[in-house]
């Protein structure tokens, strides 16, 4: 029997410790000790030089389940009113970073290994790359060793998030990661199906920890033709994509995404939708609009769960 829950995705779009945990250097870092969300405390670019700099503004949002998945976001973007679209898109991706996709640790060598699924940057997808590990309690440093777009050296700096106090019923079957499958224009009226599309592996993710995260990018984008973008390339790289972390909230038969940071969306948005859960999938509603000749019609999105509430609570210790 159908449920009918009320999510919030944009379109258009783990393991967390129940007490703190002795403060000292890890022998090495598991695959249970990452399930988490974990957000942003820092980024040092520039290591190579000897004199790395810390970015400012700099938010972000890490996410592991204990399925092998993993959803990165982060960006320290400050966007001005008087950018061109191409100085926008270009400062919009030099500042920004992430991807979805699987994952895995050689604990003896302190090493992570991801392969990017969807990203930001259409030259990451299904790439593999790898960053060192070091954790401090609940406390996460991982550093660029070979993936593209860390010119110089990239550190981040993360922190753990514990798990939201009572999780409701409807919050636990939310929890997890769900990729899309299809979108669907459908007029509101008849039924008919107006446009059917797809996209490049896309995800989205609902944490334990209170967050969503969310890598929706376009189909047939072009990797770049060097390691830096031109302000063309990065403005095609950014046309139709939608990523961004948020802050989730759930109520009776509602959740909402307040957006922190992103790409798309712009912070500051607070998202809500229709979601009908069957199984392992959702189908997502949007509210409906209406055209010209008074005509309503409404889009439809069908996500499958790649991981649930087993693989995204805390391991306690």
């Amino acid at each position: 029997m159908k449920r009918v829950l009320v999510l919030s995705v944009a379109l258009g779009l783990s393991w967390v410790i129940a007490r703190p945990a002795a403060q000292q250097p890890s022998a090495g870092v598991s695959p249970s000790d990452l399930v988490s969300s974990w957000t942003l405390t820092s980024i040092e670019r520039g290591l190579t030089s000897g004199k790395p700099e810390r970015t400012t503004n700099s938010r972000g949002l890490l996410i592991f389940d204990a399925a092998g998945h993993a959803y990165e976001i982060f960006t320290s973007v400050n966007r001005q009113v008087t950018d061109s679209p191409q100085t926008d898109a270009l400062r919009t991706f030099s500042s920004s970073g992430g991807f979805w996709g699987g994952y895995r640790v050689d604990a003896a060598q302190k090493t992570i290994t991801f392969k990017a699924e969807g990203a930001i940057s259409p030259s990451l997808m299904g790439r593999e790359f790898s960053r060192t590990l070091e954790q401090t309690g609940d406390r996460l440093t991982m550093t660029s060793v070979d993936e593209p777009h860390a010119q110089g050296g990239i550190r981040w700096t993360w922190e753990r998030v514990p798990t939201v106090d009572n999780l409701s019923p409807l919050y636990r079957q939310v929890v997890g990661f769900w990729q899309h499958v299809v979108e669907k224009r459908v007029n509101v009226t008849t039924g008919a199906v107006l446009s059917e599309s797809k996209r490049s592996p896309s995800v989205i993710v609902y944490t334990p920890g209170g967050f969503v995260g969310v890598h929706f990018p376009p189909l047939n984008r072009k990797p770049f033709a060097a390691e830096t973008p031109t302000p063309e390339e990065a403005r095609a790289a950014l046309m139709g994509y939608v990523g961004y972390y948020g802050a989730l909230t759930v109520y009776p038969g509602q959740v909402f995404h307040n957006i922190l940071a992103g790409v798309s969306p712009l912070s500051g948005t607070t998202l809500r939708r229709f979601v009908e859960l069957s199984g392992n999938e959702v189908t997502v509603r949007f509210p409906p609009t209406t055209n010209q000749q008074g005509q309503q019609s409404t889009t439809l999105v069908t996500l499958r769960r790649l991981s649930g509430e087993a693989d995204m609570l805390p391991r306690r210790r």
